[in-house]
């Protein structure tokens, strides 16, 4: 009986470990994926798609009636008198183009910006700003599913109402000011790929003078923006799993923890347990584990000092050592009855019956 406890104990042991074994390998599964999720992943070899953004502006200046000029409209790249100018029309095209066929989702928003500065020096970039007006012109929907979508769109923009709004706030506050006009072309989406999910911002902007007699239109030439979506950027789209892979992850923490505890129980084991151990493997032959107590005080109690002495009893008597654990993991006690006569032998954990006293 002994022995097959012993066995038993060896077994638990031994599933405890492979549990162990099993846990660590899903934890480091869960660890690299939550690390390949959180790192950044520019390798070459694992983009999925590269994409492009560009825009740009073009513009004509059209002219008011005038004795001067004969033009309807003068061309972009100009120096422009601004009592002359009837209105200016912007043209904003935009271009999306990748290498792969992506679903696309956003909106192209054309922004009228009137920007008012304190004109507190000569050095125009330093100075405060003191009035911000916005006003969407136009928005597009883009919705595509295809490596390349165009867009463009026409517009006319009326100066004399934004020059009115600087002179009513300047005559209003009484200081000397600059006014700008920006209209700025905003591209902003999401897109799908192979799984993967990303977001992306294009934007160029077309600035106009509106404090100076004689005008030119700041009309930076936009650049292409390129962006690569990478394998990486897959991990991190799903956000659902991504949710359930940390959960899963600490839950599988807990049950390392405690399977490191259990396993612990079975390696570090007491004066107590070594030595009860000890006798139940060596004597199995001759103890009998029991689930009940006789009833003591229907016997003469001898006790017993050592061990050996109740198994030269045992083998005196022909009669078998009887086990009982009077309390778990604390205190062990081995008997043998002849007639009204127990010969008691038990073993404690010291430690544990010194903190009860």
């Amino acid at each position: 009986m002994a022995k097959i406890k012993h066995r038993n104990q060896i077994f638990k042991k031994i599933i405890v470990s492979i549990l162990l074994v099993i846990a660590m390998v899903v934890q480091f599964s869960f660890l690299s994926y939550l690390f390949k999720a959180i790192s950044p992943n520019s390798n070459e070899n694992n983009v999925i798609m590269s994409y492009t953004s560009n825009g740009k502006f073009d513009y004509k200046v059209y002219l008011k009636q005038n004795d001067f000029i004969e033009k309807e409209y003068i061309d972009q790249g100009e120096a422009y008198i601004l009592d002359l100018i009837d209105h200016i029309q912007i043209t904003s095209l935009y271009n999306f183009k990748s290498t792969s066929k992506t679903s696309v989702t956003g909106t192209n928003k054309l922004i009228a910006k009137l920007k008012v500065y304190y004109k507190e020096s000569s050095d125009k970039n330093n100075n405060p700003e003191v009035m911000n007006k916005e006003k969407t012109l136009d928005e597009k929907v883009m919705n595509f599913d295809d490596s390349k979508y165009s867009t463009i769109g026409t517009y006319d923009i009326y100066l004399d109402e934004y020059i009115k709004m600087i002179n009513e706030f300047q005559s209003h506050v009484k200081i000397a000011v600059d006014g700008y006009l920006e209209i700025s072309q905003i591209n902003d989406f999401n897109g799908k790929v192979g799984g993967a999910t990303y977001f992306n911002k294009y934007t160029n902007t077309l600035k106009i003078p509106l404090s100076d007699s004689v005008v030119e239109i700041e009309n930076p030439k936009s650049e292409e923006k390129t962006e690569k979506v990478y394998e990486g950027d897959l991990v991190k789209t799903n956000k659902t799993v991504m949710s359930y892979i940390v959960i899963a992850n600490i839950i599988t923490f807990i049950i390392i923890c405690l399977l490191l505890k259990r396993l612990f129980m079975f390696t570090n084991k007491s004066d107590y347990q070594r030595k009860l151990n000890k006798i139940l493997k060596n004597y199995d032959d001759v103890i009998v584990n029991t689930k009940t107590m006789i009833d003591v005080k229907k016997y003469k109690l001898i006790k017993i000092e050592d061990f050996k002495e109740m198994l030269n009893l045992s083998r005196e008597l022909l009669l078998p050592i009887m086990n009982y654990e009077m309390v778990k993991d604390e205190e062990t006690c081995f008997y043998i009855t002849k007639e009204d006569i127990i010969y008691m032998y038990i073993i404690y954990d010291k430690n544990k019956h010194k903190i009860k006293k």
